[in-house]
């Protein structure tokens, strides 16, 4: 009785654990898709022959302002 109430518990953690990287993976595929909205409305009128240079320019404006904010929250805390 003892092995199985130790195998239940063994089987919760890594039910949660699992849960837990199922939950964290659609929050970081949540952010990315967003990051991928807004590129791509920044982006939707710029020529072809431009668009490489304005490519790295946007990601890179999105980027600082990413870290802007997670700076402004930090210091919030």
């Amino acid at each position: 009785m003892i092995t199985y109430f130790r195998m239940k518990r063994n089987e919760w953690k890594v039910k949660a654990q699992l849960y837990g990287l199922i939950i964290s993976v659609m929050n970081n595929q949540k952010n990315i898709i967003e990051f991928i909205q807004k590129l791509y409305t920044s982006l939707k009128n710029v020529p072809t022959d431009q668009l490489r240079s304005e490519l790295i320019s946007k990601i890179a404006d999105l980027v600082h302002q990413q870290a802007v904010k997670e700076r402004e929250t930090e210091k919030g805390d």
